[in-house]
Order: structure tokens, then sequence, then C-alpha cells
């Protein structure tokens, strides 16, 4: 995938070597990024990445500061000329890194028709500050989504010891019971996606959402279920470990346009 990449103030091609190998990143996964989407040359929501990086960089004693990161951003989707696009932002203790390359979303078919889910027990308990921070030490994660697609499905929603939902490897999850979306409570483990707080609020907005322990066998028996990240918006999921799902049903379906409509909004777009 081609693109572009700035790097402690240079631009570079994305595919060339530009860190240090001596980088505490590289060598020790200490650090964090941010996931953006870009549309038409403008990122939703940036200040609220920033400030969730900078709350997370304080956590780990990682010294950022927003005004140094948002000119990082700035400069890097300029330089790109890419108006629709992801951006990833890295920082570590040595380095920090603005990868833009061209916008890549699921199928369309999963928006219309939804997705395929797997659960994973999850890894990492929800008590460490790793699942509360989108930090470089991301193999727990990755691990969870190899399994989910080994065995057939395109995402995998982790699942603690306790039995209950806590988020997908790669996105945030909702589920449809009694008509109203329900989210897992960060006090599970989660991170608190960008996505996922605009979501809360559309669904408060339009019918109702609760944040609370979701079961896997809730998740099972719920009406509907969706996921949420930054890039992929919203993405309905029509089954879970087999049992099957309304993809979109009616409330996802209201929600991915508001949603849309949402980012229109605040970001000057037409249609």
């Amino acid at each position: 995938m081609a693109g572009i990449a700035w790097v402690n103030g240079r631009i570079v091609e994305a595919d060339l070597p530009a860190v240090a190998v001596t980088d505490r990143g590289f060598m020790y996964g200490e650090g964090l990024f941010e996931t953006m989407r870009a549309y038409g040359g403008r990122i939703f929501r940036l200040e609220q990445h920033l400030e969730r990086m900078c709350t997370a960089a304080e956590e780990i004693g990682l010294g950022v500061q927003a005004s140094g990161l948002h000119t990082a951003v700035s400069e890097a989707l300029s330089a790109s000329g890419l108006p629709d696009a992801t951006v990833r932002l890295t920082v570590t203790p040595n380095s920090r890194v603005v990868l833009v390359r061209p916008l890549s979303l699921p199928p369309q078919e999963q928006y219309e028709r939804g997705c395929t889910a797997l659960t994973v027990r999850a890894a990492v308990v929800r008590e460490s500050v790793l699942r509360r921070i989108k930090s470089l030490n991301y193999l727990d994660k990755l691990l969870a989504q190899r399994e989910a697609e080994a065995a057939g499905a395109h995402e995998a929603i982790l699942v603690d010891p306790d039995g209950c939902v806590v988020e997908a490897a790669r996105r945030n999850v909702f589920a449809v019971i009694g008509g109203s979306a329900i989210t897992p409570p960060l006090s599970r483990g989660l991170l608190p996606g960008i996505t996922r707080a605009a979501v809360i609020r559309a669904a408060r907005v339009s019918t109702a959402c609760e944040e609370r322990d979701i079961t896997r066998e809730e998740l099972l028996g719920a009406e509907e279920c969706f996921l949420t990240s930054s890039v992929a918006e919203i993405l309905p999921v029509a089954f879970v470990d087999g049992a099957a799902l309304r993809a979109p049903g009616p409330v996802t379906a209201a929600l991915m346009k508001a949603y849309r409509a949402l980012v229109a909004d605040e970001l000057t777009l037409s249609g």
C-alpha cells in the first residue's frame, strides 16, 4: 500500500526504513499509537484522539505535547496529498511518526450484510493498564484476530475470564438487546474509543444506550451486534460463533446513518 511517513520532522516513503533499531518502541514496545480517518483532507475528531494519546502518555510516563503532535499530523496529511486516508500516529520515547496511507475499508458486502465474529478468551485481564490505552504492546489482540481468521471469521471479540464481552481485537463492541444499544463499560478494561463515544451519544438521542456488562450468552442471543472504530465507522455483525443476528438491523442502520451525518456536520462536508 502506497503512502508517506512523517518521521521526526522528515517526510519519507512509507515503506522505507526510517526509525533506529535502538528505538525503545521497536525494542520493547514502549509507545502509543492512534489510528484516525481523514475525510476530504480533514481528520474527524483529531483533538479527541490527541487528548486520549496525551492522557495515556502521562499514565505511562511518556513525555508528549498535543501541539507538536497536531503539527506533525497536519504536515504529514498535507504532504501525502490524500484527501481520504488512514492516518496512524505513533509516539515512543525516541520517535514521533505519522503514517498516511490511502483509505482501506472492510469490503462493502460487510456493511450491507454484516461480518462474522468469533469470541476469543481475553489474554490480558482488565486491571492491566495495557487494556485501557492504545499501546504498541498489541500482540494479544493480534493473536486473537489470527485465531478468529483461522476459524474463518472476520473479527475476534474478546471475552474475559468472567465470561463478559470486553471489545473486539480491533474495535469496540455494541449489542442491541430489547431495542436498546448496549456496550461494555470502561471498567471492564477496554479502550475508550473515540467512535464508541460518538455512537453512545447518538444512540441516546435516537433510541437508548446503556453501558453495562454483556455476557457471551447475551451477545449470542442479541437482536443485533455492531463494531465501531475510527476508520471502519460502524460495521454490522451477522454471525457471532455461528449464531445469526440481523445485519444491519434497524438500530444499527439508523446509527450508521446518524454517524455519517455527524461526521459530515462536524467536518462541514456535503453529502
